[in-house]
């Protein structure tokens, strides 16, 4: 909004110095080409009558001023050089040319050097002018009105049409075209309104699709374990026995944790966009978190035979994250690459001029190229790809394309260079 009010500002104020100074311009050459004619009269009236007084001496000069006066009706006044005060610009006119003029809205004074005697001045005081020309004033205030209406106009133009193509994207996304976007504009007034409704947008069709795939995911994942309770509670039912039955509430008690763990799963993702919110940045030394995370899951590389390498020549490096969430994030990749890893994983943490990237490699099968795009999908997996099977829900690292999001980073996937096998890199601001 304060971008709108100074640009109003600027274009009122600017239009109207503008087009006052071109009127201005306009005004005064007219004058100077249209001086009145009573004007021009009284001037040659003065200029006869300082004619005469140069034959007189300086003693008879007051005594014919009057006598002047009288014969042409008019008010002469005999005035000494030195008792008119002028800015230089007017002394120096009235040397050059032995006149001067000064006029102002209630009348005119005229002023004629006597040649004959220099130290004095012939000065005729006008009390009234003819006005001049009056459908020429009205014109110059009509321009000015008009002028500074067309300014405003021009100013409104880009900024009525911004406001339409922002209408008709929210009417589009509102009839249901989610991906409607205004298209960024250097020159838009309300820059950060479309920017706002752009952000607003991703996110709204961000949680349609994440709810449409918690659907179809749920509807899909939940049939198999829900099969396999009703075979189980019917067979455990018909049998007699007992080790039969026994059996049988076994795997019903399984699958019943399967499914409550998918479903503490999906609802977890579903909630994430609403913990967004809580994200707090705080200077966190991204070395020991990245310890702490191996820390943490190094029980579980141990069950599956990998190594856990870190390649970094910084033993501290202090960025601007949420701990928390980076560390989840974290937790999340590595967990993914100790599934898949034959025998070795290697962390690379490199430093950039405004980001850190943290490089994961792994030695196992790596991911085919056409699963690239939709690996950070949710509910996604890609077990047919790797050689070890995995209970994953498809959240592990749709989780961590969201916390890199919400830091403002990217997360990538690549052909490892190091281990032939997969590379995810995390790309994180330094703030």
């Amino acid at each position: 909004m304060k971008r709108i009010y100074l640009s109003v500002l600027f274009t009122v104020v600017g239009s109207l110095i503008l087009i006052g100074w071109v009127l201005d311009l306009i005004a005064q050459n007219e004058y100077d080409h249209q001086l009145p004619t009573e004007l021009q009269l009284y001037e040659l009236i003065v200029q006869g009558a300082a004619r005469q007084l140069d034959q007189f001496p300086f003693q008879a000069l007051s005594e014919k001023t009057t006598a002047l006066s009288q014969e042409f009706g008019q008010q002469l006044v005999l005035e000494p050089a030195a008792n008119l005060a002028l800015p230089s610009e007017l002394q120096q006119d009235l040397t050059a040319n032995g006149k001067l003029i000064l006029q102002s809205n209630d009348g005119a004074v005229l002023f004629v050097a006597l040649k004959q005697h220099p130290n004095m001045l012939l000065q005729l005081n006008i009390n009234q002018l003819t006005p001049g020309n009056e459908n020429l004033e009205v014109m110059l205030t009509l321009a000015l009105y008009i002028g500074v209406g067309i300014c405003l106009a021009l100013w409104l133009l880009p900024l009525t049409t911004r406001l339409s193509i922002l209408s008709r994207a929210a009417d589009s996304f509102g009839a249901g075209k989610l991906q409607a976007r205004v298209a960024p504009s250097r020159f838009s007034y309300i820059k950060d309104l479309e920017l706002n409704f752009n952000r607003m947008a991703s996110q709204i069709e961000t949680l349609v699709a994440d709810n449409k795939l918690l659907a179809e995911s749920l509807s899909h994942d939940l049939r198999t374990p829900v099969s396999c309770l009703r075979f189980g509670i019917e067979a455990a039912i018909d049998t007699s026995d007992e080790q039969k039955r026994a059996a049988y509430l076994e795997r019903v008690e399984e699958e019943l944790t399967r499914m409550e763990a998918m479903l503490n799963a999906f609802l977890s993702y579903a909630s994430m966009e609403q913990k967004a919110k809580t994200i707090v940045l705080q200077d966190v030394d991204l070395m020991k978190l990245l310890t702490l995370c191996i820390g943490e899951i190094e029980h579980l590389a141990i069950q599956h035979n990998v190594t856990i390498n870190v390649d970094s020549h910084e033993p501290t490096l202090p960025i601007k994250i949420d701990g928390h969430w980076i560390q989840r994030a974290l937790s999340n990749l590595l967990t993914n690459a100790i599934h898949y890893a034959n025998s070795k994983i290697e962390i690379v943490v490199n430093i950039k001029a405004e980001s850190v990237s943290i490089e994961v490699h792994d030695d196992g099968p790596g991911v085919p190229h056409e699963k690239w795009d939709g690996i950070f999908t949710p509910f996604v997996t890609v077990e047919s790809s790797r050689n070890r099977q995995t209970n994953s829900f498809g959240l592990g690292l749709a989780i961590v394309s969201r916390v890199i999001h919400w830091h403002k980073g990217s997360v990538t996937i690549t052909d490892s260079a190091r281990l032939n096998g997969a590379c995810f890199t995390l790309l994180l601001p330094k703030y």
